[in-house]
């Protein structure tokens, strides 16, 4: 609902100062807003005589805003009078009026607001209280804020807004100024001037952290307490600065769950820094680390001397660019190396995702079967863990519609799989995707490092975690990320390559990556290799799966196949696909390679075939997947060939398909094989391109003459 004070300032703004240069008028809505703050703020540094008005609240303003702020009072007329009392509609506070006129009703609403900031309510406009009000930054909680976060805002404001010059937001979140306004509060009482002290964990700041033991009455253990609470480990505990035995157990239990011994109420520099920063205390030492490098025998032996247990790998990609670039994929050779040196292994996958854009539930479908069947092929033991990357840092608001639906595709990829799947991201990004209902995370991979990215600042280590990455260096010449471990995930310490399981696996990805097989979906788990089909029948269709361990069976007539390499669709069929298209307007502009491509990366390298047949009196078409995968046996090169059949056939008008259009392109079922009825011209070719397409990506297209919007839907 609109509120008419709002948009009475929003009409006057505009009426005031469109002529003048550089302001830009404010949505005339009656909401408040970025663009209505903007606008007021070019208001005022044009009434503060800045000719070079802008959006921002810079250096330039507060300078100009210094040499009036002590006026502000009442009595003063003007329009800066006006544009305060327009901030404070705007901020939701009532100033008494809108006019010229500085009021005493417009005193108390600055009263009203530096109660909301935990200050003293003495009445004086500052120029830090000036920016604060021309902001969208609230002062009072908001829906999901944290009454006892704002009660911390509100009391380090009280302390050190004045330093500052600056006062943070008070509205329950536990966000950038929040943080930075406690490191600085640690900076104040460890000793530095207010002139040295600047919001940052640095290096003189780490040299400066005392070591605090339980008795201890201060500041610092304040400090201490704000840290335990905004991390989940002292949520009864009062904000007093006596070190009691609460904040002990506190300690004690922050110190467990983030793996930090010894494991005693002592808080020193290693559990201080891990209250107040991501990356916590990058001198300390830890068994885990991970490397984009290959590495040799005597790269590994050099890793292992410095007493790292396990050890993060990539499964497929490269890193670097031009002459620089070279392959990060772990190899049969890197894990005999690895295991040799004492190492266990933890497969990461990452081939991509630095950019939002990537995050979708078709990439999430492709890479859960790329990955899979990489760690299949190089051995990774049942129950191993696959950490899937988001190495990007990715607000709060944008997680639903992209990392999400990313990790979704991930799940419905790997139904079924021997593996689990594991999330590499912020702290925020492992929370959100673990607990969405449609993800299947077991644990998480917590990119720690970046301790300055939003989506760790202020947020709660994951439950699940089983990989803390907080820091990276170069140990004889190779990049590493030093990771601490929860003891959650150990790692793979044997390999061995199992046919059966690559084969399922393959199967299992391809048959959960193709829309319209749900029926099909649950009942993965009982598939076998070279067993009769499993049979699903429904009202509209049967669905026979058949998995083999070799190409056998004449396909020869098939009508037309896909050449795939290295997880890639040829392009030696488009003239087919340009001649179906030319004759069915509706498939113009379908792009029906980047449909196949989703079925591609799970054969890797090999051959999609399709073609139209008949079954005891019912239309079908089949599926033909031919993989060929390199894995290693013993040391030695070796492939393994399997065959995935699908045979979907539609019950006669069970899709509004009618019985006499099979006429127009199938002989009687009597004059063909019952069993594989291939149908072999050209027109027909167009159709099983369109049906596949529609099968796997779930597109609804008719395809008029040939097999009916009934089946275009199966």
């Amino acid at each position: 609902m609109a509120d008419q004070a709002v948009l009475d300032v929003q009409k006057w703004l505009n009426a005031t100062y469109q002529g003048v240069s550089g302001f830009e008028k404010a949505p005339e809505n009656g909401h408040t807003g970025w663009a209505t703050i903007y606008s007021l703020r070019e208001g005022l540094q044009h009434e503060l005589g800045i000719t070079n008005i802008g959006q921002g609240f810079g250096d330039a303003t507060k300078a100009a805003a210094a040499n009036v702020v002590g006026t502000l009072k009442a009595g003063y007329n003007g329009n800066i009078s006006k544009l305060i009392q327009g901030a404070f509609w705007c901020k939701g506070i009532n100033p008494g009026n809108f006019s010229t006129a500085y009021t005493v009703a417009t005193v108390n609403a600055v009263k009203e607001l530096q109660g909301d900031a935990g200050l003293t309510q003495d009445g004086q406009v500052t120029v830090s209280l000036l920016a604060a009000l021309f902001d969208m930054s609230a002062f009072v909680l908001v829906a999901n804020g944290d009454p006892k976060v704002r009660l911390m805002q509100q009391a380090l404001n009280r302390k050190y807004a004045t330093e500052l010059q600056s006062v943070m937001p008070c509205d329950g979140i536990y966000q950038r100024a929040t943080n930075t306004a406690l490191i600085y509060a640690l900076q104040r009482t460890a000793g530095f001037s207010a002139a040295a002290a600047n919001g940052e964990y640095d290096r003189p700041t780490i040299n400066a952290t005392p070591t605090v033991q339980p008795g201890t009455n201060s500041d610092l253990v304040q400090v201490i307490q704000y840290g335990l609470y905004v991390n989940g480990f002292y949520s009864t505990g009062a904000f007093d600065g006596y070190f009691n035995a609460d904040v002990s157990s506190a300690v004690i239990a922050f110190r467990r769950f983030m793996n930090l011994p010894p494991f005693t109420s002592t808080a020193d520099l290693t559990v201080i820094k891990g209250l107040l920063t991501s990356n916590g205390n990058t001198d300390r030492d830890s068994d885990t680390l991970d490397a984009a490098t290959q590495l040799s025998s005597n790269q590994a032996a050099t890793l292992a001397q410095y007493d790292f247990k396990i050890i993060g790998r990539y499964l497929t990609g490269s890193v670097g660019t031009g002459a620089a670039k070279q392959d990060k994929n772990l190899t049969p050779g890197e894990l005999q190396n690895l295991t040799q040196a004492g190492f266990s292994v933890v497969p990461i996958y990452e081939d991509g995702g630095f950019e939002i854009e990537y995050f979708t539930y078709a990439q999430g479908l492709k890479d859960g079967a790329i990955a899979t069947s990489a760690a299949a092929s190089l051995g990774f033991p049942a129950t191993s863990t696959i950490y899937f990357a988001v190495d990007v840092d990715i607000l709060d608001g944008d997680i639903d519609n992209t990392v999400i639906p990313y990790f979704q595709g991930i799940t419905q990829a790997m139904n079924h799989s021997i593996y689990t799947i594991g999330i590499y991201g912020t702290r925020n990004v492992c929370n959100r995707v673990s607990a969405d209902s449609g993800t299947q995370i077991l644990y998480s991979y917590v990119a720690d490092m970046s301790y300055g990215w939003s989506g760790n600042l202020g947020f709660k280590m994951p439950k699940n975690w089983a990989f803390d990455q907080f820091v990276e260096y170069k140990i004889a010449n190779i990049g590493i990320d030093q990771v601490a471990s929860s003891g959650r995930d150990k790692g793979a310490t044997s390999f061995a390559v199992d046919n059966t399981a690559v084969r399922l696996d393959f199967a299992r990805t391809a048959i959960n990556s193709m829309y319209q097989l749900k029926p099909v979906q649950p009942l993965l788990g009982g598939l076998e290799v070279d067993s009769p089909a499993l049979h699903v029948s429904t009202l509209l269709a049967e669905y026979y799966v058949t998995l083999s361990s070799s190409f056998s069976g004449d396909i020869s007539g098939a009508p037309i196949g896909f050449t795939v390499k290295d997880g890639k669709v040829t392009t030696q069929f488009q003239d087919e696909i340009e001649k179906f298209k030319t004759l069915h307007a509706a498939a113009k502009d379908f792009d029906f390679l980047s449909g196949l491509n989703v079925l591609a990366p799970t054969v890797g390298n090999g051959t999609i075939r399709t073609g139209l047949s008949a079954k005891d009196g019912m239309l079908g078409f089949k599926i033909i997947l031919d993989a060929t995968q390199t894995v290693m046996h013993n040391g030695i090169q070796d492939t393994i060939d399997t065959r995935l059949t699908i045979d979907i056939f539609s019950h006669p008008n069970g899709l509004g398909v009618a019985t006499p259009d099979f006429d127009a392109i199938y002989k009687p079922v009597s004059e063909n094989n019952p069993d594989l009825s291939w149908v072999s011209n050209i027109l027909v070719a167009g159709a099983l391109v369109f049906v596949i397409i529609a099968v796997v990506g779930g597109v609804a297209i008719g395809a008029a003459g040939l097999l009916g919007a009934g089946l275009m839907a199966l």
